[in-house]
């Protein structure tokens, strides 16, 4: 009850500062502010590395969502046509870099130190909490990598999300025929 309890106060707490946001017109002043500076295209690339580090520095994927949702969906959606965005890849930006922000914050929740998920994961499993974030790092980092660059990269072009799925899954699959090694087996165990 007490996990839950402290739970549904981090989520309240980010919604309300989602609505300071909001109120503030953080969205707006972003498009007037990165209009010159940022690339339409990159958007769901930098969504997902803002989500993730927000995410990983204070441990909640939830508030991280509740804060940038408000604030990457306005800017997405203003996208310029006059730097080569259509109103159909300006769709599909805004669905990647909401995608983005979603991943990206898991992603951050899932290999930080300070999460209460991964906390929790090192404690039931009875293992050390630090080699706990260190034996998931790598994998997650590897997925992470293969979802920039082979995902939301090419989604702020318009590349067709099966495509990028497909290279995604290749690109994991020789990482792992490249990298991977088997385990050792476990005395004791039943086969």
């Amino acid at each position: 009850a007490r996990a839950m309890l402290i739970a549904m106060v981090i989520l309240i707490l980010a919604w309300a500062l989602g609505a300071v946001c909001d109120g503030l017109g953080t969205g707006p002043w972003l498009v007037y502010v990165s209009r010159d500076v940022l690339s339409p295209h990159l958007l769901p690339a930098i969504s997902f590395l803002l989500a993730a580090a927000m995410s990983f520095s204070t441990g909640t994927s939830w508030g991280t969502m509740a804060i940038l949702i408000p604030i990457i969906l306005p800017l997405a959606d203003a996208l310029p046509a006059d730097g080569g965005v259509t109103a159909q890849l300006r769709d599909v930006i805004a669905l990647s870099s909401t995608s983005a922000v979603l991943a990206g914050a898991v992603f951050g929740d899932h290999c930080s130190p300070i999460s209460d998920t991964t906390i929790l994961s090192s404690m039931a499993s009875g293992s050390d909490h630090v080699d706990h974030v260190r034996t998931q790092l790598p994998y997650a980092l590897a997925a992470a990598g293969a979802a920039v660059c082979i995902g939301y990269l090419p989604a702020g072009f318009g590349v067709s999300p099966w495509i990028s799925l497909a290279g995604g899954a290749a690109l994991l699959a020789g990482l792992l025929r490249w990298r991977g090694r088997r385990a050792p087996p476990v005395l004791g165990a039943d086969r």
